[in-house]
């Protein structure tokens, strides 16, 4: 009988927050990921409508809006994709508002690794980089401000069902955000992209 009482129990607390999962996040530092400084980083949810959900990590100085000698205006070019799926207003300190699974900070020297729990359900994991002062002979001082290269994107679909027995899911590179953060948009044009596109070795996903 207490055998049916605690499989009732269970049943009944997987239809209240959908069988919640564990997966562990990990981000491999590539060549470029510390150059003149460590990359701005954004890693956040959304479903496959493309709506967004929750932001599972964000640097301090993206977040809080902590730039050295930066204008009042924050640094909208930083993570433009973010910026504008969160509707997190870069002008602005961080928001009491903005969830977040693993706690801000400095970006770590050799990559990041962390754990986040999610309902069991389809989700689109998106992660943004970008770092100040790339400059490159297509992106220059004079056409691109202190950002040069724009933020790089990687996504991928992490399936409702995903589980320690699922493997890995590697996110692959999408685009990148807007040079000057004006949109949101993800642009598809990589033309003149170098070292941009080492910031990140991987970025994968596996289940707890």
């Amino acid at each position: 009988m207490k055998r049916v009482v605690a499989a009732i129990a269970l049943m009944m607390l997987c239809l209240g927050v959908a069988c919640a999962k564990g997966i562990t996040i990990s981000v491999g530092a590539g060549e470029n990921w510390k150059q003149k400084r460590t990359p701005q980083v954004a890693i956040w949810l959304e479903d496959t409508d493309g709506n967004y959900i929750r932001t599972l990590y964000v640097t301090e100085r993206a977040s809080h809006k902590s730039w050295i000698m930066g204008p009042k205006e924050g640094r909208p070019e930083s993570l433009p994709v973010w910026y504008h799926a969160s509707q997190f207003d870069p002008s602005k300190k961080a928001s009491p508002d903005l969830e977040l699974d693993a706690v801000t900070g400095a970006t770590p020297k050799g990559g990041i690794v962390f754990d986040a729990e999610l309902d069991d359900r389809a989700y689109v994991i998106r992660a943004e980089f970008n770092t100040s002062f790339d400059y490159n002979a297509f992106y220059t001082k004079k056409n691109s401000g202190v950002n040069g290269q724009p933020s790089v994107i990687y996504e991928a679909v992490i399936p409702a069902g995903f589980n320690t027995a699922s493997g890995e899911i590697r996110l692959a590179f999408s685009g990148t955000g807007s040079p000057d953060g004006s949109d949101g948009l993800l642009h598809k044009d990589t033309a003149g992209l170098t070292s941009a596109l080492t910031i990140v070795q991987l970025v994968a996903v596996v289940g707890k």
